[in-house]
């Protein structure tokens, strides 16, 4: 299978998605979603793969980069795909380098993904293996959630030891409050 029917299938799957319900979300045919998942269609047309993308909601790219697409492109933008695809070692990396905009918005995109699985979870009888696998989705996504949030928390504290670090960055509010102070007196 080629790598943009396997990245289209993993994507579905993840959703817990039919081929049909993602040929009906995404406004194509159930043949044009098997045709590329099972590589008969290698070169779909970009249209289609945007109207997939749309429909499991992902970036484009996401079903397009191979491996090497994304070492040429630089850093990798964090994105709850990339979260949830990436190794450990490519996703602590990808954090270390990340802005702290990127830690919060990607925190949140876990923490949403999070709540639908939590939600997804109680459709299913306990014990099924939708239910099992489910389950390790969340605990897939609680730990990346963690790990960001970390990241997020020491990029605050290194943020904040700079700025107090810059000089007459402290001794602005000092004297802003000895003013305020000495007005209300």
């Amino acid at each position: 299978m080629p790598d943009i029917g396997k990245r289209v299938q993993n994507v579905r799957r993840l959703r817990m998605w039919t081929q049909a319900r993602l040929a009906n979300e995404a406004g194509v045919s159930p043949t044009t979603v098997s045709g590329i998942e099972t590589g008969k269609i290698g070169r779909p047309h970009f249209a289609t793969l945007g109207k997939l993308a749309r429909a499991l909601d992902v970036a484009p790219e996401v079903l397009l980069d191979s491996r090497e697409a994304v070492e040429q492109q630089g850093p990798v933008p964090l994105s709850l795909g990339w979260a949830r695809e990436s190794g450990d070692g490519e996703f602590e990396s990808g954090l270390e380098g990340a802005s702290l905009k990127s830690l919060d918005s990607l925190s949140h995109g876990l923490d949403v993904e999070q709540e639908r699985l939590q939600r997804l979870y109680g459709e299913f009888p306990e014990g099924s293996e939708q239910g099992r696998f489910i389950k390790r989705q969340i605990r897939e996504v609680a730990g990346r959630s963690g790990s960001v949030k970390a990241s997020a928390i020491v990029r605050r504290i290194q943020d904040e030891a700079k700025h107090k670090d810059e000089p007459g960055r402290d001794t602005q509010p000092q004297n802003q409050s000895r003013k305020l102070r000495h007005e209300t007196v």
